[in-house]
């Protein structure tokens, strides 16, 4: 296990000027934490059996007096979820072209990807195109296509000392067996099937769910029930449902992208591969309909509690301490609690309790 820490507010509260020690009730601080540009979605990866957890880390230090001073850390587990590669996204609808020629210069590779970032269960589709090159002068005559194959495959690549330079993982193989010549007009394969998921946990949102169905209903009794998807072990605390399989993600300990690998292999002529990059999000394109609403309406309320100004230099800022700077004329002062009774009353308590134990109170 490996840990880093993102950001750091040494003394959110302190004693008066002068004393050692404050004596109170209770203490409610108010928090206002800029989220580093440089961080990573919170998620668990099956495949490799990795996970990214993010943790809010409290230090407490008490005693009255230096020989009597104790301190101790309590984490909380805090789930970060990035909207940076959702489907909707104009960039990720913009057909990916590559052209690739073989190695003889004989035979041109056309792949075409009309949607770059896909999520579970998401509609996959390449066009793959192979032709003979009508710019060669010395093109042979008896070129034939063979096998024309699609993989996608996941790599997992490790930053630090003890985990794995680069790995890969194939999630899906498709072959196409052919026996066919090669013209200037070039065949075409098409490459359609939904994006493979892990469970059905990440599939939330679904437009059909909300049709009303007006056939006869029937209610079947099933004798057995039958799971397809394979057991998952169980995520730790503070990881999202919807970041527990694989997904696109660059860090500082290890990165996981995706590439489409398209094979094909020419008799009486020189084999080739072409890749295309491919972004994996969490979140299907359902589900995006949902949030891009969902953050418009945020950035509207970030406008209204920090001004229009503040967000767009907080926006233009790569500075974290600047941003931190920038935000703490919102957050408001803390609250103290001291030892009275109106303190008391204020949180809750009786009167007739004032001086027990609050552990006792709760009770």
């Amino acid at each position: 296990m490996k840990e880093y820490m993102l950001c750091k507010d040494p003394m959110v509260y302190a004693p008066p000027m002068g004393e050692f020690y404050q004596k109170l009730i209770a203490l409610d601080i108010p928090l206002l934490i800029p989220i580093p540009r440089t961080i990573t979605s919170s998620g668990f990866f099956p495949s490799w059996n990795a996970s990214t957890v993010h943790y809010l880390c409290v230090r407490f230090t008490g005693g009255t007096s230096p020989h009597t001073e104790f301190s101790f850390e309590e984490k909380f587990a805090i789930p970060i979820k990035l909207y940076d590669t959702l489907p909707l996204y104009r960039q990720f609808n913009e057909p990916l072209v590559e052209q690739r020629p073989t190695s003889d210069n004989q035979v041109l590779v056309d792949l075409e990807l009309p949607i770059s970032s896909l999520g579970p269960l998401d509609p996959f589709h390449l066009r793959v195109k192979i032709g003979a090159n009508p710019l060669h002068n010395k093109r042979k005559r008896n070129l034939r296509l063979k096998l024309v194959t699609m993989q996608i495959k996941e790599y997992m690549q490790g930053f630090d000392s003890g985990l794995p330079v680069k790995r890969e993982i194939k999630l899906r193989s498709d072959t196409d067996e052919c026996d066919k010549p090669i013209t200037s007009d070039g065949t075409t394969h098409i490459f359609e099937f939904p994006f493979p998921y892990d469970n059905d946990f990440v599939h939330h949102f679904s437009l059909s769910d909300a049709q009303i169905n007006n056939e006869e209903l029937s209610v079947k009794f099933p004798s057995a029930t039958f799971n397809k998807n394979r057991n998952l072990p169980k995520a730790a605390e503070g990881i999202p449902v919807t970041h527990t399989q694989g997904f696109t993600t660059l860090g500082r300990l290890f990165s996981i992208r995706y590439e489409i690998i398209v094979k094909v292999k020419i008799s009486h002529g020189k084999d080739t591969v072409v890749t295309l990059p491919l972004t994996v999000s969490p979140f299907d394109r359902d589900s995006c309909e949902y949030l891009l609403s969902w953050i418009k309406g945020e950035c509207l309320l970030a406008r209204d509690r920090f001004t229009k100004e503040t967000v767009n230099r907080i926006a233009a800022s790569f500075k974290d301490e600047e941003v931190h700077m920038l935000l703490q004329r919102f957050c408001p002062p803390p609250v103290v609690y001291r030892v009275n009774k109106a303190d008391w009353e204020a949180l809750g308590y009786t009167v007739d309790n004032y001086g027990q134990l609050i552990i006792k109170c709760i009770e």
